[in-house]
């Protein structure tokens, strides 16, 4: 794989992390958990599950590329759907749920430009 499109892929997975650090002040999420709303709760369960199912996909499918992308979208996909329900359902008068959708969008869209690269180049 060329090394730019590394680097380049390197530079917008660290453009995440500075995203939801972002959209975190923007919204005065960090203010939230300061005064006693259990945000992170959410964000840990999702975080694991989200690994443990790549980690179990990943194996089941070594040899089909575009069957590990669509699984990967797809466990993306519910697990941060089920976040933005869960804090949107339990964190009434937080604004997190709105931060989560938002970041959720700009990932989504940015994985499957990923999956379409990915695709590309692999044809």
């Amino acid at each position: 794989m060329d090394t730019s499109f590394l680097f380049v892929w390197l530079v917008v997975i660290f453009g995440f992390h500075f995203l939801r650090i972002f959209l975190k002040k923007r919204f005065g999420i960090d203010k939230e958990a300061q005064a006693g709303v259990p945000v992170k709760r959410f964000e840990r369960w999702n975080g694991l599950l989200t690994v443990a199912a790549i980690i179990a996909i990943a194996l089941m499918f070594q040899g089909s590329l575009e069957r590990f992308f669509f699984w990967l979208f797809f466990i993306f996909f519910v697990g941060s759907a089920m976040q933005i329900i869960l804090e949107w359902k339990y964190l009434k008068g937080s604004r997190k749920y709105q931060a989560s959708l938002l970041y959720f969008s700009i990932v989504a869209v940015t994985l499957v430009v990923f999956t379409t690269m990915a695709f590309l180049q692999v044809s």
